[in-house]
């Protein structure tokens, strides 16, 4: 693909911000301090900004660079000022390194540094991710027409008005779904390869079932 054809880094950040953080960030002055339950509206989606740029743009864009997490902060916060009251380490006085990542960044911050640490464990270069023995919290599924031009995002009041991706938990310890029956013995997810049928530590079927039933509970759609 000729490289005038690809979206830019900044280009696409920008919009992954118009649509999924700019319609939880209110309308007031950069100095307010935010409530905790809207930062974690901010953080959650900022974390899907992260997931999309520097895994799933960059899987169909492989020059474009890996955004890390200082790298990754500025730059959102050149594109959307308002997203300032959500940092704490970035807006530091002085020039302190990063010890205890705890204590010194805010939730936002946080959940970008741990997003952009999955991206490069997941690392858009491999065409399959090495993601055996990681554990499965949840299941998100990004969902693309078959010439990869158009996305389908969830919009309703259970995405709290923002446009979001489609999110199922899994909770293993409590697993009772039909759709599910095996997900205990699940080790790996590789959505995007059908595991080998003789290894007994790959329940892709399963993982697929949940993808799958987070996209018809929220449409209709089969």
């Amino acid at each position: 693909m000729a490289l005038s054809s690809v979206c830019p880094t900044e280009d696409a950040v920008r919009e992954f911000l118009e649509y999924l953080v700019d319609p939880v960030i209110p309308a007031t002055s950069v100095r307010d301090s935010p409530s905790p339950s809207q930062q974690q509206w901010v953080a959650k989606q900022v974390h899907g900004v992260v997931i999309l740029y520097d895994y799933y743009h960059r899987k169909q864009h492989r020059q474009l660079e890996f955004l890390g997490f200082e790298s990754f902060c500025k730059l959102i916060a050149v594109l959307k000022p308002p997203l300032l009251a959500y940092m704490k380490y970035l807006q530091r006085n002085d020039d302190a390194e990063l010890v205890d990542p705890e204590k010194q960044l805010s939730l936002t911050e946080k959940t970008i540094m741990n997003a952009c640490d999955l991206c490069m464990r997941l690392s858009a270069s491999k065409d399959i991710p090495d993601i055996e023995g990681w554990s499965i919290s949840e299941v998100a599924v990004f969902l693309v027409d078959s010439r990869k031009e158009n996305c389908l995002l969830l919009f309703s009041k259970d995405s709290n008005g923002v446009w979001s991706l489609f999110e199922k938990d899994v909770d293993i310890s409590n697993q009772s779904s039909e759709a599910m029956p095996d997900l205990k013995q699940c080790k790996k997810k590789r959505i995007t390869k059908k595991p080998s049928r003789d290894d007994p530590s790959i329940n892709e079927d399963a993982m697929q079932q949940l993808a799958f039933s987070s996209v018809k509970e929220a449409t209709g759609m089969n």
